[in-house]
């Protein structure tokens, strides 16, 4: 019964943002709100699970990331700076923004996940480093322009400034943060 109220809150969250109700959620899986509040006693307490599991996903494909000898250092870097849980790539940066102002102990689990992300993205700078793919720059930098832009297109939502999903956000913030904005002569 939790897995398949956790399948049905993902599926209000891609639909209806991170403000659905219990009561949506219960007709969704099927049940009354107090058997939905006999298995999760709260929303707070739903979204803590889903984004605990989603961790728990994003821990296991980082994991694949770093072991998969058919992906060169760029691509490898590339991968666990586009790292997001499933079900939320393709999310409206709205439900980030609700995240982040509705439910801030469970945005500081996600916070904190990015941050220890940065261990693994440091492996593979410093290998890249080594090989001559990458040139030599100061993590902690990155990891604040990173982090900066991260946080500005999710606040960017509450102005109605952005209309992409997250995953397309963040993949167009990979390629201007690995490609820079000046143009290769090669090009």
């Amino acid at each position: 019964m939790q897995e398949r109220i956790v399948q049905c809150a993902i599926h209000e969250i891609e639909s209806r943002g991170i403000r659905f109700t219990m009561s949506d959620l219960a007709r969704r899986v099927g049940v009354s709100t107090k058997t939905l509040y006999a298995v999760f006693t709260s929303k707070e307490e739903l979204i803590t699970r889903i984004i605990q599991e989603s961790i728990r996903e994003l821990r296991e494909r980082e994991d694949l990331i770093l072991h998969d000898k058919e992906l060169d250092l760029i691509e490898k870097l590339r991968q666990l700076l586009g790292l997001l849980p499933n079900g939320f790539a393709g999310t409206n940066l709205r439900v980030w923004y609700e995240l982040k102002r509705y439910y801030p102990m469970q945005w500081k689990l996600v916070e904190d996940f990015y941050q220890q992300e940065w261990e693994h993205v440091g492996l593979i700078l410093d290998e890249g480093i080594l090989a001559g793919i990458f040139r030599r720059i100061q993590l902690p930098i990155l990891i604040q322009m990173y982090t900066g832009c991260l946080e500005q297109l999710v606040d960017q939502q509450a102005l109605g400034k952005n209309s992409m999903t997250m995953g397309e956000a963040l993949n167009a913030m990979i390629d201007i943060l690995l490609g820079g904005v000046v143009r290769q002569e090669t090009e």
